[in-house]
This record gives C-alpha cells, structure tokens and sequence, in this order.
C-alpha cells in the first residue's frame, strides 16, 4: 500500500461530495480516510477478520458473503457494472444515499498500483465500524447527490475522461506510468473493486493501467 507522503485527495467530479481527511480516532484502529489500510470483514459480532495471508480460499470472509477484489477493463458497460454491483450485494444492501466518500490521487502510480482510488463508506459504517459519528451526527448525516452504485459509476466515467479509453496514442497522460515503452507496451486505463466489508458498507473502486503488448 501506498505511504501518505504519496497521496493527495482527488475530486471526482460535481455530483460527489467528498469527505475532509481527517476524522476522530477510530474504535477499530483504522481511519476511514486512510485508504494505505483495508477494512477488515465481519460484522463485530465475532470479531473482526484480518487479510493477512495470500491463500484466497482461506482469506475468504468468514461472516460475509461477498468480499475480495475484482479487475476490470474500461469498456465495461453500465449495465453489466450494475449487473455486477447487484451479484456484489452493493446496492441490495446499501441503496440509500447517506455514506461517506474518501479519495487519493498517487504520485508514484507505477509502484503504487493506482491513479486514483475512491472508498466509500455508508453513514451505518461510519457509526458502528469505524466509530466516528456520534448519535447526533447519525441522525442529521447530509444525504449525496447520487446511491452508492450511482457513485461508483461516477467515478469509472471520470477516469475515463481523464486519461482516456485507448492505448493507441490516446491515454492522455497514461504512457510509461506503470512501465510501459510507447511502443512494444502501451498502458491502457483499467479498474479494480474491492468489498471491504458487505456488512458495513465499505467498499473500495480505483483506477490503473495495464499493459497492452503488440
């Protein structure tokens, strides 16, 4: 993960309000703003279960049942993002418009791994996870422009405004920012999703570039 020297907050657009970056103390250990950590799985209940380990059957959540890390291109279409989002649980279990959003932009996106990575986090999570809305805070919590889904979407069109779609001499700034030569190696945009916690509402969405060979 990235150090904080590296990372800088990203606005992503005019309909996505996005969250100062620093918040009181969290009861788990983890701020909502620092997005160098991943959230862990589970609900309290029984714990909390760490992503220690590369063994991905074992690191499976063990009181959810979605979770972990998807890639994907850039030309996926709306609908099958929503079609995903759906077979994630995202919008079923989150679909109101009252959560939390918390950007970085890398300054070093080759050996970070990302452009741009965006969290977000329901009001729900904030409260009972990460701890940092008091009840007040809870009942008065301003609502987005835009749900979940909406959000996460918002962000893909975004970024591909930004650094473009192709790799043909079109990436608006992409070349040689994960490694790539011009020529033999090209870098084209591409995403990653990561449910954090189903339970909580915590889901994770960022932009990166791979490379596309002649």
């Amino acid at each position: 993960m990235p150090t904080e020297l590296t990372r800088k907050v990203a606005v992503i657009g005019d309909k996505i309000r996005v969250s100062p970056p620093i918040l009181p103390s969290s009861k788990i250990g983890i701020q909502p703003d620092d997005l160098t950590k991943s959230t862990p799985y589970g609900n309290g209940v029984y714990g909390y279960q760490g992503r220690e380990g590369g063994n991905q059957f074992t690191n499976a959540p063990s009181q959810e049942a979605c979770g972990g890390v998807v890639y994907f291109g850039n030309h996926i279409t709306k609908e099958d993002f929503e079609a995903f989002m759906r077979i994630m649980g995202v919008q079923s279990r989150h679909p109101s418009k009252d959560f939390a959003v918390f950007t970085a932009e890398s300054a070093q996106p080759g050996q970070d791994g990302y452009l741009v990575q965006m969290r977000v986090v329901s009001k729900f999570g904030l409260r009972y996870m990460f701890g940092v809305l008091t009840d007040a805070d809870y009942e008065n919590f301003p609502e987005q422009e835009l749900n979940v889904v909406e959000a996460l979407w918002s962000f893909i069109e975004h970024e591909r405004k930004r650094w473009g779609t192709s790799w043909m001499g079109e990436d608006k700034g992409l070349a040689g920012k994960f490694g790539g030569d011009g020529y033999f190696a090209c870098e084209e945009l591409a995403f990653g999703f990561m449910m954090e916690n189903e339970y909580h509402g915590v889901y994770r969405i960022w932009s990166r570039a791979w490379l596309v060979t002649k």
